[in-house]
């Protein structure tokens, strides 16, 4: 039978290993704190999931990161529908650096590079950065993001010169409408191959308003050109290389008359008709108010 004479210390005991375990764990995490960012969590299939990374310092002094018996010292832990996924290749390390006591660093990681996160499902994501003074890992919060896909309302083929005396290549264009989790639409383009599983690219063109069907079309340089409306009597032409590059976008608006629109001529030279040119970062032309009595030149007030 324990007295309480002998109860007392077997209490103190507890509860001082209690302490010493939470003042452990507070160090602990005190360490190295770790946040991931994901600008959203709607993603078209074959999208790219750019994560921003971001490492604290919080060790008291200097830190040299890098992974145990050579390898990164950043790693994901990537799970689809409650399944851990392995990486595509052990490619992706991240070089050893240093990490100063108190500072931080932020990377981008495309995890669409490093992890299957293109099939549709619900994926479960989280970064973990190795600490090599205690061999463990510090972790993220985990993010819950959603990868779907929506069918082609466009296509057109192309063929790629491969060079003399070798058989072009062809890739296929192609337009998407994707909404997610927001109340507007979104036009995607996506380039892959016409025969092949390849995927060279999928990405937003923007805002799309479907009002009026977008207009595409591939030049004679195979460049995709897309007319399409971003908000009413506003439009985007944008251009893509045959790389899958985003060479910029110009935009339009309607006139009380014409609304711009595609043409492609014999040559091939895809132009704009109709319409006006219009600067989104110009400033609206204030319209001039009218003067009171009192600011009208002499000899113009009225008696």
């Amino acid at each position: 039978m324990v007295t309480p004479s002998q109860f007392r210390p077997l209490g103190f005991l507890i509860i001082s290993m209690s302490l010493a375990v939470i003042f452990i764990t507070q160090k602990a995490d005190a360490q190295l704190i770790v946040e991931m960012k994901l600008p959203k969590t709607h993603y078209l299939s074959y999208e790219s999931m750019v994560a921003n990374v971001t490492v604290y310092n919080r060790a008291g002094n200097d830190l040299i990161l890098g992974g145990p018996k050579g390898k990164g010292w950043m790693t994901f832990d990537v799970y689809r529908n409650g399944q851990l996924l392995s990486p595509r290749s052990i490619g992706g390390k991240f070089e050893t650096m240093l990490l100063k006591s108190g500072r931080s660093i932020t990377k981008k990681v495309d995890l669409n590079k490093l992890y299957p996160v293109s099939d549709y499902g619900s994926y479960t994501i989280n970064a973990s950065v190795y600490f090599p003074p205690q061999r463990t890992y510090f972790s993220s919060k985990k993010i819950r993001v959603n990868v779907a896909d929506a069918r082609a309302f466009w296509k057109q083929s192309f063929g790629v010169s491969q060079g003399r005396d070798k058989l072009a290549s062809f890739r296929q264009f192609s337009l998407h409408e994707h909404r997610g989790n927001s109340s507007n639409s979104a036009l995607y383009i996506r380039l892959r191959e016409t025969k092949g599983t390849k995927v060279y690219c999928t990405f937003s063109l923007g805002r799309f308003i479907n009002v009026r069907k977008p207009q595409a079309t591939i030049d004679s340089q195979n460049r995709l050109n897309v007319m399409h409306m971003i908000s009413p009597r506003l439009y985007s032409h944008a251009r893509v290389s045959s790389e899958g590059t985003f060479l910029g976008n110009d935009y339009y608006r309607e006139t009380a008359d014409t609304r711009p629109s595609l043409v492609i001529d014999s040559a091939g030279i895809v132009k704009v008709v109709g319409g006006i040119a219009y600067d989104p970062n110009k400033p609206p032309e204030q319209k001039e108010k009218p003067r009171s009595a009192s600011e009208l030149p002499p000899g113009l007030i009225s008696n």
